[in-house]
């Protein structure tokens, strides 16, 4: 029968190094040839492109492996004539020094080279010298060698010979390695060796391309029916194909060249692996553990023994692990076939291509074996026997495993209503995800807001204390206070943003401080990249302004930062102003820098969402790449215009026009180089009374001051239905300004506020002006569907609740500041 004839001389093989030492050995031991004798050389002749060493090359053995040349020499140690056509001793622990004379006389016009072709040596030293003993060249190669240190850059070991000045040259090898030792010889006219390699490299392509091909079909099959077997089966692929990468030292010339440790557990590593997944998907695939007990224990051996060699690669030195390596193989495959007869007798169809696709390996390796071992010739058919062997089995594996398809086919329909009704529940999950991450952040803000108002505000009113010392410590209080706030903003602004959901929230703002603030920053940044920075503002630039603060600073801020970015020399420049927009007051920002600049067809990518001009970029210049499509997005939800101009390595130029309200009657002027506010008209005196709707104490106080700064008299409400309870009591005055805080106990805002439109109280035309920390992009819309007139977001400052007091205080109660006044009347 075939198949113990097969198992038997794979051990048989395995078996025969042992004679095949000995024979070495004595053919080492044997009288030393006449001296006098001419020894044989290879004769490059015109008209040759290759040459062997076959019936010229001696040898001697050296056991310890500790001589040099010079030893050698000096002691006039015998080389022996080489009996076989290539020298190949299997594996071995002993150096073997090599011989060969050359006459290239006819060959001094041309190029030739010396390949030996096997590329698992450890040592390759290889001296080239005159007849006489003069040295002419020294190459030190081999796996323990950095492979950038080749004369060559090639899988082989690959040197130049040049016969020009010197045509009777005699070459010196001195070999080790802790793999099978073979020095195969090969002397090539550099075109030949080229065309005659480009072949071979072109059959090594088409293999690894099967093999990847392979891997990726398998992998894609897995991810689609998320069989385990496929898993293990391209794990199988993969190890098998690192394995013919070692072993055909491409993986050295082109994966791992940078470190020789890695070659050196490469092809003991690369053995365990494709045993331990090998064995695997055996026993997945043909079900031993159910099927059969002995042959799945058989398997399970093996698995083992193939784990050990994988540890052992990086514990014990390699040739102890080769030593051992190759009987592993030798009980993989051998237990691999015996558990695809054993289950094909069982009746079970997918053995067949099983069986077949592991017959093709084990000829192909056992062909390779031979050859290691010293018992085939090195050729290029058994040299990538096990290559032949293996695509073959991959194919037929494949096969075996879309007999499985058929199978899964069954429960397809079942696996997809099952799938569809987890993507229902997880879109809801999503939803509700979702929505919960929306509570979230507006609940964030909002305890962020509370106190942050009662901090910023208390900071405000202590600024009127005497020192200036106090009064710079408290502004940079207030100004930090107020960036921690502006991260909260900008995360949900972004948010919504990207969300496409984003309705506008406008507020009073005040410039001088926030273009202060800006530029100190824009500042910095260009001051530690050398850049130049200049400040503009146009005359007529209001200093309040009502709009939507949080996108106009994430459009200014990604502009101001890519100007920056992309420029490395030269200067960077802003300009401030108004302009109008569709008949519209605009706020109009120029921004212009000296940087890198783009294209047309650049600038159009750049608008898109994390893209950049150049995908090279990604690295040089860090960021998400959001910048420009930033901006675009604010400017739809503002109804504003962004114009670009760009010239590639000439700079960019862009203007931003955002529509705003300018208030008051004031505006920023450059003074000393920073921006102030500067008021053109007497600041006015206010006269009236208003009732604070607030829970929180501190926020109480605070507004319940500033309100007295301007000379009104006020009274305050810890909730709303207190609030209703001092509009229904009888009172001589009537308050004209309530602000309504919107979150509180008992009775909200909302409530309060309707109570009082629809009820028969003096106030219920009254402006009411919501105050709070509510400040997500839809809540000034709900404050004003509810019956308020206009809404303020905590933080609150003084400038903009002296803006409030005059947009809708009533006519009459504001009037020219007599000098003479006194400090305003105090709360009631």
């Amino acid at each position: 029968m075939k198949t113990p004839l097969l198992f038997f001389l794979l051990v048989a093989l395995t078996l025969l190094s042992g004679p095949a030492r000995a024979v070495s050995s004595l053919s080492a031991a044997l009288p030393a040839p006449d001296d006098s004798a001419t020894p044989a050389k290879i004769t490059l002749a015109t008209d040759s492109t290759h040459a062997t060493s076959k019936g010229v090359l001696y040898y001697v053995e050296d056991p310890l492996g500790q001589w040099s040349l010079p030893y050698l020499l000096d002691h006039q140690i015998a080389l022996q004539p080489y009996p076989k056509d290539v020298f190949n001793e299997g594996f071995t622990a002993s150096a073997y020094w090599l011989r060969l004379d050359i006459d290239g006389t006819q060959a001094s016009d041309r190029e030739w080279l010396l390949e030996i072709n096997y590329p698992l040596l450890d040592v390759v030293n290889l001296y080239i010298q005159t007849p006489d003993g003069r040295a002419l060249e020294h190459f030190d190669m081999g796996d323990l060698k950095v492979f950038a240190d080749r004369p060559f850059s090639h899988r082989n070991f690959v040197v130049p010979l040049n016969f020009s000045e010197e045509p009777q040259q005699r070459l010196y090898i001195n070999v080790q390695s802790s793999s099978s030792m073979q020095v195969p010889l090969n002397f090539w006219e550099v075109n030949h060796f080229i065309e005659q390699r480009s072949n071979e490299q072109y059959g090594l392509g088409l293999y690894y391309g099967m093999m990847l091909v392979m891997f990726l079909y398998n992998f894609f099959l897995w991810a689609s029916i998320r069989d385990k077997d496929y898993l293990h089966y391209i794990a199988y692929i993969a190890s098998f194909a690192g394995l013919q990468l070692a072993t055909s030292g491409l993986g050295y010339q082109f994966i791992w060249s940078f470190s020789p440790w890695i070659e050196q557990i490469a092809v003991p590593l690369t053995i365990g692996l494709v045993g331990v997944f090998g064995t695997t998907f055996t026993r997945g695939f043909l079900q031993t553990k159910i099927q059969h007990r002995y042959a799945d224990i058989a398997l399970r051996v093996c698995l083992a023994l193939s784990a050990m060699i994988c540890i052992s690669a990086f514990v014990f030195d390699i040739a102890t692990v080769m030593s051992i390596g190759k009987f592993v193989v030798v009980i993989f495959l051998a237990t691999v076939f015996y558990a695809s007869i054993v289950m094909l007798i069982r009746g079970h169809r997918q053995a067949r291509f099983f069986l077949a696709a592991w017959v093709t390996l084990i000829v192909g390796g056992m062909i390779t074996i031979g050859m290691m071992l010293g018992h085939l010739p090195n050729n290029l058919w058994t040299t990538h026997a096990s290559k032949i062997g293996s695509g073959i089995e991959i194919v037929l594996l494949s096969f075996a495993l879309a007999d499985r398809i058929k199978i899964l086919q069954r429960a397809k329909l079942h696996a997809e209503t099952m799938v569809k009704k987890e993507l229902e529940e997880r879109a809801e999950r999503l939803a509700e995800s979702n929505r919960l991450k929306n509570d979230f952040l507006a609940t964030i803000s909002h305890e962020f807001r509370t106190p942050l108002n009662g901090i910023i505000g208390s900071l405000e009113l202590a600024g009127d204390e005497k020192g200036p010392k106090l009064m710079s410590t408290l502004q940079d209080a207030r100004s930090s206070a107020r960036d921690m706030l502006e991260l909260v903003d900008n995360v949900l602004t972004y948010t919504e943003l990207q969300a496409g959901n984003r309705i506008l929230a406008p507020e009073v703002i005040e410039l001088s401080p926030m273009i202060r603030s800006t530029v100190d920053y824009v500042r910095q940044q260009c001051d530690e990249k050398h850049l130049g920075f200049e400040l503009k503002l146009e005359p007529g630039l209001p200093n309040h302004i009502r709009a939507d603060i949080k996108c106009i600073r994430h459009a200014v801020k990604a502009l101001l930062e890519n100007a920056i970015k992309f420029t490395e020399e030269g200067h960077v420049s802003v300009a401030v102003g108004v302009d109008r927009l569709q008949e519209r007051p605009c706020l109009d920002i120029r921004i212009a820098d000296t940087g890198i600049g783009m294209t047309a067809t650049e600038l159009a990518r750049v608008q898109d969402y994390f893209c950049q001009a150049d995908t090279s970029m990604h690295r040089q210049y860090q960021g998400l790449g959001i910048g420009l499509s930033l901006v675009r997005a604010v400017c739809h939800v503002m109804q504003g215009d962004i114009q670009i101009d760009s010239v590639k390595h000439g700079g960019t130029s862009i203007r931003l026009r955002l529509p705003v309200q300018p208030l008051g009657n004031s505006e920023v002027r450059l003074v000393h180089d920073r921006a102030e506010a500067v008021h053109l008209t007497p600041v006015e005196q206010i006269r009236g009374r208003a009732l604070i709707v607030e829970d929180n104490t501190i926020n109480q106080r605070v507004l319940n001051s500033m309100l007295n700064r301007l000379h009104l008299q006020v009274d305050v409400a810890d909730n709303g239905e207190k609030a209703l309870e001092i509009l229904e009591a009888k009172r001589s005055f009537r308050y004209d300004l309530i602000f309504m805080d919107c979150q509180m106990p008992v009775m909200d805002g909302f409530e309060a506020t309707h109570r009082i439109r629809s009820g028969n109280l003096s106030e219920r035309d009254a402006p009411i002006i919501a105050v709070t920390a509510n400040a997500m992009s839809g809540d000034e819309q709900r404050c004003l569907d509810a019956g308020m007139n206009d809404y303020l977001s905590k933080p609150i400052s003084m400038d903009m609740v002296r803006t409030m007091v005059m947009k809708w205080l009533p006519e009459g109660r504001v009037k020219a500041e007599d000098p003479t006044t006194t400090s305003g009347q105090q709360s009631g």
